[in-house]
C-alpha cells in the first residue's frame, strides 16, 4: 500500500516543512534564541523535509522486509545523508563545534515524529483493508 505517491508528495513535504518551521520558531521564541543564519536554516529545513519524506516513501518498495530493520535502515540512511551534507558543507563554510550533534537532534526528532505518523497511518490502512477483505470473504 503506497501512502506517499506522486500526487501527494509535495503536499506532504509542505505540511511537514510548515510544522517543522513552526516548531523551530516556537522553540526559538520560548528560549529567546536569535538565529543569525535564519535564511540558511529555513532552506535546510525544507531540504531535510524533502529528504525525510522521500526516504519514508521508499517503504512501499521495502514492505517485504521486516518492519524494524526497514525503520532502522531508513533512519540510518537519513542520518548518513545529513552527516554527509554537513561534511561537504564544512569544506565551504565554518561548522560549529557542536554542528554534528545539533543536526543529529534536529533531524532525529522530526524523523521519529514523521515516521510515527507515517507508520501509524500505514498500519491503520492495512487494518482497514484486512477488515474489508474479511467482509468480502464472509459474503
Amino acid at each position: 500500500m503506497k501512502l506517499i505517491n506522486k500526487s501527494n508528495f509535495i503536499s506532504i513535504v509542505c505540511t511537514s516543512f510548515t510544522l517543522i518551521v513552526c516548531g523551530k520558531l516556537l522553540l526559538e521564541k520560548l528560549s529567546g534564541f536569535k538565529d543569525k543564519y535564519y535564511t540558511e536554516n529555513i532552506f535546510t529545513c525544507l531540504a531535510f523535509s524533502i529528504v525525510i519524506t522521500l526516504i519514508l516513501s521508499l517503504h512501499y518498495y521495502l514492505q517485504r522486509f521486516p518492519f524494524i530493520p526497514v525503520f532502522i535502515g531508513q533512519y540510518v540512511v537519513t542520518i548518513g545523508i545529513v552527516f554527509l551534507s554537513i561534511w561537504i558543507s564544512s569544506h565551504f563554510t565554518d561548522i560549529a563545534p557542536t554542528g554534528y550533534r545539533d543536526m543529529f537532534y534536529s533531524i532525529s526528532i522530526p524523523f521519529v515524529i514523521g515516521a510515527a505518523v507515517y507508520y501509524i497511518c500505514f498500519f491503520h490502512e492495512i487494518r482497514k483493508a484486512n477488515k474489508m477483505l474479511e467482509k468480502l470473504v464472509e459474503e
